[in-house]
């Protein structure tokens, strides 16, 4: 039966009765990215890794999503930020399909990799529990000039073509003229 005719029986009869799996499909139509969680869901493991890692894009983009303080894996905004660092730090991006067999049902259009580790450490946390933000005093500059995006690590200077994240220690002129010119926020 058309969910069509179905949604008809409904409205005529008043009334329906579905089965458990039917109402988990149903519900799993609605987890999905742009939708809420439930409060049990924000409170799991994964809820607190989005936390930490929206903590961090926060921090690296200089910005407030919402996903810091809610979890939620579902947030649009979060998925698609995520999405930009993952292909500026050159790690492998992965959208969740319905049926995929990678992701769990219900987590259709979210943002993951099948490099954690590569992400973990993108991100600076470390390899112990995969999730504790190291110190980084890392910044980046691509507002500068059109041809080149510049950074700051650990106390040297670096360059790359714009966009390409392959960077070169700065040295000699180069090395001055970024310290004199290029704001690091």
């Amino acid at each position: 039966m058309k969910l069509g005719h179905y949604i008809m029986m409904v409205y005529i009869m008043g009334r329906f009765i579905i089965t458990e799996e039917e109402r988990k499909r149903i519900r799993g139509l609605y987890e999905m990215v742009g939708d809420k969680l439930s409060p049990q869901s924000l409170q799991s493991p994964k809820a607190q890794t989005i936390k930490k890692q929206s903590l961090f894009l926060n921090q690296y983009y200089t910005m407030n999503l919402s996903s810091a303080t809610t979890g939620s894996w579902t947030d649009k905004d979060f998925n698609d930020t995520l999405k930009k660092f993952m292909e500026e730090k050159g790690v492998p991006v992965y959208i969740c399909k319905k049926g995929d067999g990678y992701c769990a049902d219900g987590d259709e259009g979210e943002v993951t990799t099948n490099e954690m580790g590569k992400l973990n450490q993108a991100m600076g946390f470390t390899q112990e529990d995969g999730q504790t933000p190291k110190p980084t005093d890392e910044k980046i500059n691509t507002t500068n000039d059109k041809d080149y995006d510049y950074k700051l690590s650990g106390g040297k200077y670096y360059y790359s073509s714009k966009g390409k994240n392959n960077w070169t220690e700065s040295t000699g002129k180069g090395l001055e003229s970024i310290k004199q010119n290029v704001k690091f926020t």
